[in-house]
This record gives C-alpha cells, structure tokens and sequence, in this order.
C-alpha cells in the first residue's frame, strides 16, 4: 500500500536500512541487494555515498558493511530526495496533478498488486485518481526511510500508511524509483507489498474503496441496505410481493416486458402502429413514467469525471436504469465519490466528456423527458377507453387484478417509491458543482422532494457549468 497503487494493508519485509537494492534500469527492476555501510544518523553527518534519511536518524545507529559512501550535502541528493517527497506531499495531499507532475512523459510504474504496469503519463495519471477517490482523505504515507544512490540515480523508500495521525497494522512497503538523468523527475517506480497469492488489482481497489466511503460517511449505509432488500425482495422473495420470483422464469413475464418494451415511450401505441401489442393503459403508463424518471438522471451525468472517478461510472449506470432501475441506481448512490468540500475546487464544462457535456448539460432533453411523463400519467387514466373502458373505477379494477399476481407490476411501484425517496441524494453536490448559494435553499428543496416534475425544474433552470473559455 504505497501513494500510488497499493491497495491491501499488508506487510512488507524489507531491509532498507541494512542493505541497499541495486535496480535495473529497464522498464522493470531486478533486486539485487549490495553490502554497504549505512549510518543512521542526522542528515548533516552523513559521510556517505548513499543517503540514507530515517525516522531513526537522531539515534546514531551504525550498520558495519562495505562501500564507500558520499555526503548527502550534495545538491543532486537534494533534488532527488525533494522530488520523491514531493510526490509523497502531493499525493498526501491529493492533488494527484502535482503527483504526476513529478513523473516523466514516458514514466513506467509497476504495482506488484497489479498484472502489469502502467505506461506513461497518461495511464498513471488516470490511475491515481481512481485510487485517491478509494481511499479516506484522512490516509497519510509517511516516508520512514529513504537510500539515495547519486550515481545510478535510484532511490528507495520505506514508508507506512497513518490514519488520522496514528500508524495502522500491515501497511507498511517499499518503493523503488529510477530518476531521469537530470535526477529531477521519476521515469519508473516499482513497489513491493508483501507477496500475494492472486494479483486483487481492480477487485481490491473498488472493495476498499466502499468501505473506506462508508466509514467517512455511514449514510451510505442507507441505499446500501435497501439495495440488498431490493434485490432480495423483488427478484427471489416468495409471499412479500405477489407472482412468481425471477429464478422460476415465468414466460408470461418475459412477454409483458417484451410488450412493454415495444410500446416504450408510448411511441408505438399513440402512432398506432400495426405491431404495437395491446397492454393495459395504466400498467403502460406506470412504465413509461418511471423510464422517463430513471432517464431524467442523465442530468447528473457531471458527477462522473476524470478527476473525480465513480466505482461505478455513471453513464452505464443510466443505461442499466431502464433495464433494471433501483438495482442499477441504489449502489451507485452507495458507492459514488462525493463533490470536493472545497469552494476553491471549480467543475468547467471542459472536465466532461464530449458525451457526459452533450447529453448532461442538455436544456432539451429534461423538457422532453417531462414531456413523456405528463403523457404517461395523461395515459394512465385515458388510453385505451375502447377497451379498457372510459370510467376509473372500472380501469381500476382491471389493473389491481394484474398488480395482484405480476410480480413484474408490483416492482414498478416499489421503484417509484425508491426514485421518490433517493433522487435528491445527488441534488446537493451538482448545486455544488455549479456555485450555486446557500440562499437558494428552495431551488435544491424543490429538486430534492417534488418526484420527477422538480428534477425535470431543476434541469431547466439550473446555472450551466463554467467554462474555461469565458
């Protein structure tokens, strides 16, 4: 567990400090160990060939070995210790720009709880921020020790990871870096956990990520738990909601969302086209709306970005919601990364993607898609009156005998209770994101609690995100 990739707090067993690792200088190292003399000691008594800074340099320790060492006065020592602090600070931090910053263009860095390593800037740019947003801001790297050899331009640190000041167990490590041959940047890194039976990579990364992001905020607990009671109840319950659960493949269930799906947007039925399949008004209406409402959440498609990555990217999750709604939406809520507290910290339009810019920051589709959902309620109580009949008592009936035994009908009203209760969870960080004041309280109150027509408000009239242009 290192600033940059390790993710497991494990143990490292390392003897720096004793013995100085000689590295390849390749896209990977090759660990050789090198006796030396190592003098642990303040850092301008230091007559050494390699530096050596430690958290025990007050004690005077001596290590007999062999090899003539060089003073650590020397102004090439200086810098190449100054740029590993450096990254240490940045990424301490997080500020992960200052932490590239510090690499070469073409930079090569191996995590060992990784397959391979990542190249160039670019690469591992796009990889500390995913792994800043996984871990609690309160997680420090404290350098312990570090060997410096001026010649070859290596250096090696010995570090532990603190939480909120205090050291925790099994994260210590090592890292290997390789200077450029100016000595002021980073052109590889290697980092040495203890060995693992399985590389976790990304696995670990998003499973660390969660329970870091739920320490920091337990309310995740919320949309958590009923993530887990949704999944339970909707799709493998029997005798909490009516009709048969989705192991037993109910195939009158696969042809009404068949059906359903033909008629999406009431397209179909409103065109009278040929194939469009007769299914009773209100159920068509319930549908509609709530696709309407699950793709109303494009508008916070800013909430995804580069330098604020999701364990989840938000734009699959939108897509997923007109499949599966809540279950797609609910760890999204749990396992976001939330918006930066700081009010320095400015969102432009440029920080999107061109398709997260386009269909985010859109003024049409919010209109269009309130549009839907007036006709969807306009069709809950009129479509179909040729036969379905024209009064609401009579349609009324007819439908609660369907809600009564589809389990398919039933789920819809409980994810229009789930949308009602969670759509404003993502209200707060996006007024955030775009500056707007504490004094319009009754704009976010608006957005927060009137179900769907206040988020499709909201779209309308918020204030657009900065550009870098203006």
């Amino acid at each position: 567990m290192n600033p940059s990739f390790s993710l497991r707090k494990t143990s490292c067993l390392c003897f720096l400090g004793l013995s100085i690792l000689s590295i390849s200088v390749h896209n990977n190292f090759a660990l050789i160990p090198i006796p030396i003399s190592i003098y642990r000691m303040k850092n301008d008594k230091c007559p050494t060939n390699v530096h050596v800074g430690s958290k025990y340099a007050d004690r005077g320790t001596k290590i007999n070995k062999t090899l003539p060492l060089r003073a650590k006065t020397s102004s090439d020592t200086v810098e190449s210790v100054n740029i590993v602090e450096k990254y240490f600070d940045a990424w301490n931090r997080r500020d992960m720009a200052a932490a590239v910053d510090c690499f070469t263009d073409n930079c090569s860095y191996e995590d060992t709880q990784y397959a391979g390593a990542f190249q160039g800037r670019e690469e591992l740019r796009k990889h500390l921020y995913r792994v800043s947003s996984a871990l609690p801001k309160s997680f420090k790297f404290i350098i312990d020790d570090t060997a410096v050899d001026n010649k070859k331009k290596k250096i090696g640190v010995q570090w532990h990871v603190e939480n909120n000041g205090k050291p925790l167990p099994f994260t210590r490590g090592c890292s290997f870096y390789q200077l450029n041959q100016e000595g002021v940047l980073i052109s590889s890194g290697f980092d040495v956990p203890e060995p693992a039976p399985f590389k976790p990579g990304g696995v670990g990364l998003n499973l660390l990520s969660f329970a870091s992001k739920l320490i920091e905020e337990p309310v995740r607990a919320i949309p958590t738990l009923c993530w887990i009671l949704y999944i339970y109840i909707v799709f493998f319950s029997n005798g909490i909601l009516p009709g048969a659960d989705a192991l037993q493949l109910d195939p009158n269930t696969w042809k009404e969302v068949l059906d359903l799906s033909i008629n999406f947007f009431l397209v179909a039925p409103l065109l009278k086209l040929p194939f469009s399949p007769v299914v009773h008004p209100m159920l068509e209406g319930v549908f509609n709306f709530l696709l309407a409402w699950a793709a109303l959440f494009v508008g916070f498609l800013s909430d995804d970005r580069e330098d604020k990555p999701n364990t989840l990217p938000m734009l699959p999750i939108v897509v997923g919601m007109q499949l599966l709604t809540s279950a797609f939406y609910l760890p999204y809520l749990a396992s976001r990364t939330s918006e930066s507290s700081d009010p320095a910290v400015v969102v432009y339009k440029e920080d999107l993607s061109p398709i997260h810019a386009t269909l985010g920051e859109s003024r049409i589709i919010p209109p269009v898609l309130g549009m839907v959902g007036i006709s969807s309620i306009v069709w809950f109580f009129l479509g179909r009156q040729d036969q379905f009949g024209s009064g609401f008592t009579e349609r009324l009936d007819s439908f609660s005998t369907i809600l009564s035994t589809d389990r398919l009908t039933s789920s819809f009203l409980v994810d229009l209770v789930i949308f009602g209760l969670f759509q404003g969870w993502l209200v707060s960080d996006d007024m955030k994101r775009r500056g707007i004041s504490k004094e319009m309280d009754i704009f976010q109150s608006f957005a927060r609690f009137v179900p769907f027509f206040g988020l499709v408000a909201y779209f309308s009239f918020r204030p657009e995100l900065p550009s870098k242009n203006q």
